[in-house]
């Protein structure tokens, strides 16, 4: 089994944030493509990468894979890794091979596969999220940037036309507002207005790299329920991630 595929900074920076929160990943494989889950351990957040068969390079594959990485070695050894790089993966019975191409030049990492059994209780998740606010993905990145140190709480506001990202702490309020009337909202549905939902502010900080190569997000919400992130990144790549609600 061996993939290659064009960019490997899209998997430095996703690697390098759901190493933040996770130890430990499964890799699938199959004829529909490559996806990474992993899940926190407190089950907090939830994240999926997955990149289709076609925006591979290479993809050269006999027997669906599934296996259990170490996620945080990974993101170490993709943090040489810059825009030109290619990266080709292969599994063996033991391990996984890394290799970075810049330029002709190839640089090999062996890691060994993770043993553990945790990985395989990540359930699916279908949830009905009834409000939906599409941005550009670094608008997203400096909304949170701007206000993620002022408080452990983010809570979103859903508006008739707007969506705003509102953080309190003993400092003081900091609220960033996405609308209509200024164009950083490119689409919303809204079902849910005047109404507010919370998460945890760090685990809204822990994606903050890759909404920067995301040509757009999609925030899905609904009140009391999980929130869910789609990061469109490049060449076909998706990330969701969906994070628990804060329970005051």
């Amino acid at each position: 089994m061996r993939v290659t595929f064009a960019n490997a900074r899209v998997w430095r920076y996703v690697m390098g944030s759901i190493s933040k929160f996770v130890e430990v990943g499964l890799m699938i494989i199959n004829d529909d493509g490559l996806t990474v889950k992993a899940m926190d351990p407190s089950r907090v957040a939830l994240v999926e990468f997955n990149i289709p068969k076609e925006s591979f390079d290479t993809f050269e594959l006999e027997d669906e894979v599934r296996v259990a990485i170490n996620v945080e070695d990974l993101g170490k050894i993709l943090r040489s890794s810059e825009k030109d790089d290619r990266i080709s993966l292969e599994v063996s019975e033991n391990s996984l091979t890394i290799e970075l191409e810049r330029r002709g030049i190839p640089r090999m990492f062996v890691i060994p596969l993770h043993t553990g059994s945790e990985v395989e209780a990540i359930p699916e998740l279908s949830l009905d999220l009834r409000n939906k606010f599409k941005v550009v993905g670094t608008t997203l990145y400096e909304g949170i940037s701007s206000i993620e140190d002022l408080g452990d709480v983010l809570t979103f506001n859903i508006g008739e036309d707007y969506l705003s990202l509102i953080v309190k702490s003993d400092l003081g309020d900091a609220e960033v507002v996405f609308d209509k009337e200024s164009g950083v909202l490119l689409e919303f549905e809204v079902n849910d207005p005047d109404t507010n939902v919370s998460y945890g502010v760090e685990y809204l900080s822990y994606i903050k790299q890759p909404m920067k190569l995301s040509e757009t997000v999609d925030i899905l919400l609904s009140p009391e329920m999980p929130c869910k992130l789609i990061l469109n990144l490049p060449q076909g790549a998706k990330m969701n991630y969906y994070v628990a609600p804060r329970v005051e």
